[in-house]
């Protein structure tokens, strides 16, 4: 197949949410955007709109924040583009010689921050730079890269499935996303698959031991709560009574935390593989592989598994690790949202996508929330991070968590019941106003007070300017001491209308008690 061929098979096969987010980008950067983010789930198909828009770009830069995924993205950019791509990372440097230099170049963030790599002659041409995963690492010497590729006429584009830090706070560097397709938008247009949500509560977890430290947990504290062997025990206890000999993987905490529950699923004869930071590569590497390849079917793993990973046959998420983090949780999650492989196919409809994956080995996956953070601690359940409504209602996001039970919940279904509940709620209300409306009498909008016909007439009633604070606060400003008005200019140093105010009415008395404009 020639490189032409490729080319229209691939743009073909684009969803039309993958064909929204590169007109989305390429509208955005016609309007002069140098700074561009897409929002898109995991599993939804970043690569492809990258594709795209390395096919569109004159020197297309893709900076990857893993070893592990660049190599991954370099290969699919090479299937997808029809083209080699050159490489920087470690010992490989992209090709300043013209002639030999690759259009398209692929690199690993830290080499390229190392010895400020990127300054190099083969990145003075760059004009587009796409940015994986663009919520990670942005440090000030990641800014400042992206900033002299700025300078030279480049366009940067991020892409992240959670383009914000902490409870939803936007990130350093990246503007709010231009392009946005979110995650329940996949799962109801059946790209993505759903969740079942359970409230795993262990009865040996307690979080009120642990202090809080400028909203984040005491590390060490946590760490021994966590590491406690009797929560290792009712974690490995809910993992081998749950997970059905079918792929699942634990997020842990900590390595120590992490060996424990290897340790305990161990003891009981379940293979469980390991995988952490700065585990030696080729131990990690292995571990990876016993999983991948079916000979371990739970995999636990500190900070590895949480972005970049794709599993279409994980069934089952053990969230034993608690996270404030809006961002880190639907990391998580992600991992379980990709449909099984090969039951969706670009000619489908909507309706045929969601009957494929209904009657697919993966019609949903299963979200364990181990350590119960998200209801004693007011902190992010699956349910929060799918429906952004319940981050802004106390009272939707209170209603969908009682749901959560080791029964589960469908977290689709609870969504469209809150959603339901709340047009119900609204409703009601309307209709109750209405009501309200019917019973009004005329003239019960304005105030009263009694008053003796037979009394001396009052006069109109006194207006001007009345004292906006302290003791005086309300009475007319003509009835109050000079003494207290003139502590009032000196006390007010920013001026405004009440300030001048206050000088016409001591100019008044000066002057006998006539205005002074």
């Amino acid at each position: 197949m020639s490189r032409q061929q490729i080319r229209t098979a691939v743009r073909a096969a684009l969803r039309d949410y993958q064909k929204n987010a590169i007109e989305g980008v390429c509208a955005s950067a016609k309007r002069g955007d140098r700074r561009i983010v897409v929002c898109q789930p995991v599993g939804s198909g970043k690569t492809e709109v990258q594709a795209e828009l390395c096919r569109i770009a004159r020197y297309p830069l893709s900076i990857v924040p893993l070893v592990d995924l660049m190599h991954q993205n370099r290969e699919r950019l090479e299937l997808r583009l029809g083209e080699s791509c050159d490489i920087e990372q470690g010992g490989n440097f992209a090709e300043s010689i013209e002639g030999l230099r690759s259009r398209v170049i692929v690199g690993s963030r830290n080499s390229l921050l190392s010895s400020d790599r990127y300054k190099a002659r083969a990145y003075e041409r760059v004009t587009l730079v796409l940015v994986d995963e663009c919520h990670v690492g942005m440090t000030p010497q990641m800014e400042e890269m992206l900033r002299w590729f700025e300078d030279r006429g480049a366009t940067i584009v991020g892409f992240s499935a959670t383009p914000y830090k902490g409870k939803g706070k936007a990130l350093r560097y990246w503007p709010r996303p231009q392009v946005v397709y979110s995650l329940m938008e996949g799962i109801s247009d059946g790209y993505l698959v759903g969740p079942t949500c359970y409230l795993s509560e262990a009865k040996s977890f307690d979080l009120t031991m642990v202090e809080e430290v400028s909203g984040e947990w005491n590390t060490e504290q946590l760490a021994a709560v966590l590491a406690a062997e009797h929560f290792a025990q009712e974690v490995s206890s809910l993992v081998l009574s749950t997970h059905k000999q079918m792929p699942s993987v634990v997020y842990a905490a900590t390595v120590r935390q992490a060996k424990l529950l290897v340790e305990v699923l161990d003891r009981y004869g379940a293979k469980t593989s390991l995988v952490y930071g700065n585990q030696h590569p080729i131990e990690r590497k292995a571990n990876m592989d016993a999983f991948m390849s079916g000979e371990s079917k739970i995999i636990v793993n500190v900070g590895i598994l949480g972005y970049g990973w794709d599993h279409p046959e994980l069934m089952n998420i053990y969230m034993a690790a608690p996270t404030k983090s809006l961002s880190r949780y639907e990391q998580r999650l992600g991992r379980g949202t990709r449909s099984w492989k090969g039951i969706l196919h670009p000619e489908m409809t909507r309706d045929e996508r969601l009957e494929a994956i209904r009657k697919s080995p993966k019609p949903t996956f299963n979200l364990y929330d181990v350590t119960d953070s998200s209801r004693s601690h007011q902190l992010l359940s699956a349910l929060d991070v799918l429906d952004a409504k319940s981050r802004k209602s106390a009272a939707r996001q209170s209603r969908m968590r009682d749901q959560l039970s080791m029964d589960g919940v469908n977290a689709v279904d609870a969504i469209q019941q809150a959603d339901e509940f709340d047009l119900a709620e609204l409703e009601a209300k309307a209709a109750e106003m209405i009501e309200r409306r019917k019973r009004l009498v005329v003239g019960v909008t304005f105030d009263h007070s009694t008053r003796d016909l037979f009394s001396e007439p009052e006069g109109p009633k006194r207006r001007g300017w009345r004292m906006l604070y302290g003791k005086y606060k309300g009475q007319a400003l003509d009835s109050l001491p000079a003494s207290y008005l003139s502590w009032v200019m000196e006390s007010t140093k920013k001026d405004s209308p009440f300030k001048q105010a206050v000088r016409n009415e001591l100019g008044r008395r000066k002057h006998g008690g006539q205005a002074v404009n």
